[in-house]
């Protein structure tokens, strides 16, 4: 009965979707303390991308507690993504064209990090006519081990 038990798990395991992340944005707070990092994440072919957005001490990876999660985000009507911009040494903001939803459904959140509290403002309904159709392309900054 063990060996039936264990061919499920193979035969599940081997169903599930393989999740891609990959850091498509980078973008440094006026003080240069911190990094807004967007990752990008993909279950294949027909699901939407998903984009969190951390905020780890400069330079250093993101880490998988993250302040806000965008899914099935667009920018254009041909581009998926989403913008990110410091709005003061503080507070940054996160923004989209549509999105099917986000996590935490919140327009102002406060979130703590290494250099004291950030507020993430995030919200849809606004088009960047610059951004190139498709996903995000991959833009790794300099990342080390923190």
């Amino acid at each position: 009965m063990k060996w039936l038990l264990v061919v499920v798990l193979v035969v599940l395991g081997a169903c599930a979707p393989d999740v891609e992340r990959v850091e498509v944005l980078r973008v440094p707070s006026p003080d240069g303390a911190l990094d807004a990092v967007v990752v990008q994440s993909s279950a294949g072919a027909g699901s939407p991308f998903g984009y969190t957005l951390g905020l780890p001490v400069s330079g250093c990876a993101a880490s998988e507690r993250t302040a806000l999660r965008v899914v099935g985000a667009t920018r254009s009507d041909s581009a998926a993504g989403v913008a990110v911009a410091w709005v003061d040494l503080r507070t940054v903001r996160v923004t989209w064209l549509d999105a099917r939803f986000r996590d935490p459904d919140a327009d102002t959140l406060s979130v703590g990090t290494a250099a004291g509290p950030v507020t993430v403002l995030s919200g849809g309904g606004v088009v960047d006519p610059t951004a190139p159709p498709g996903g995000m392309p991959a833009g790794a900054g300099p990342v080390r081990d923190c």
